[in-house]
């Protein structure tokens, strides 16, 4: 066989290597989005209406549920507990909800505070103790996420909400999930809805987790 020849096949052996391991190369598939389109606050299995609010709520509760959110498993194995929330405002003045301010009461009648779609990101996409990293929460989100997911959560989270009279909002608010009970033991607690207009809190809601 003429040195000519050789390098031909030569060139071919290592083309077929080539493409073989591209095609067993592992294929990392695209986030998608999941529409949220939430039905009326009053159609929830768990809502209270009060005060010309009515709030309704579902947590999704298992790893299914949860990917109907987000497209992303780790959430639910990284035990973080989504829960979707729509509030009905009918005053005829403004109201404003801060997530901050909404507590999960658990079976034992302690409260949980929420966490922000920045460290549920953290959680799910660092691959260090996040000690090991110099920026900023939101910086680092931005790095470790992909771009469709950074804004998905974000547009996703319910966040500070002022809503205008006679019309609604909804976003979905996070919680560690607790290691004991049911989910449809716990209840949201909402301590601090407030007029809008003077700063004035409304009565307090308080609602069972019923999916």
């Amino acid at each position: 066989m003429s040195n000519m020849q050789s390098s031909f096949w030569v060139r071919v052996a290592v083309t077929i290597i080539l493409l073989s391991g591209v095609a067993n190369a592992p294929v990392f598939a695209k986030y998608k989005v999941k529409p949220l389109q939430p039905k009326a606050a009053s159609e929830f299995e768990s809502h209270q209406d009060f005060q010309n609010v009515t709030i309704g709520t579902h947590a999704a509760d298992t790893k299914e549920e949860s990917l109907e959110l987000f497209d992303e498993k780790k959430l639910h194995e990284k035990d973080f507990l989504p829960i979707l929330i729509v509030i009905q405002n009918n005053n005829p003045f403004p109201i404003k909800v801060d997530e901050a301010t909404i507590f999960l009461i658990v079976e034992d009648g302690s409260q949980r505070r929420t966490v922000s779609f920045l460290d549920v990101l953290l959680a799910v996409k660092l691959k260090k103790p996040r000690s090991n990293y110099s920026s900023s929460k939101e910086m680092l989100a931005k790095e470790v996420a992909k771009e469709e997911m950074y804004n998905d959560f974000k547009h996703k989270a319910f966040g500070e909400k002022v809503i205008a009279p006679m019309s609604s909002d909804h976003g979905i608010i996070f919680y560690k999930r607790p290691y004991e009970g049911e989910v449809s033991n716990f209840r949201l607690y909402l301590p601090e809805i407030l007029n809008s207009s003077t700063g004035e809190p409304l009565m307090f809601f308080e609602l069972e987790l019923r999916n």
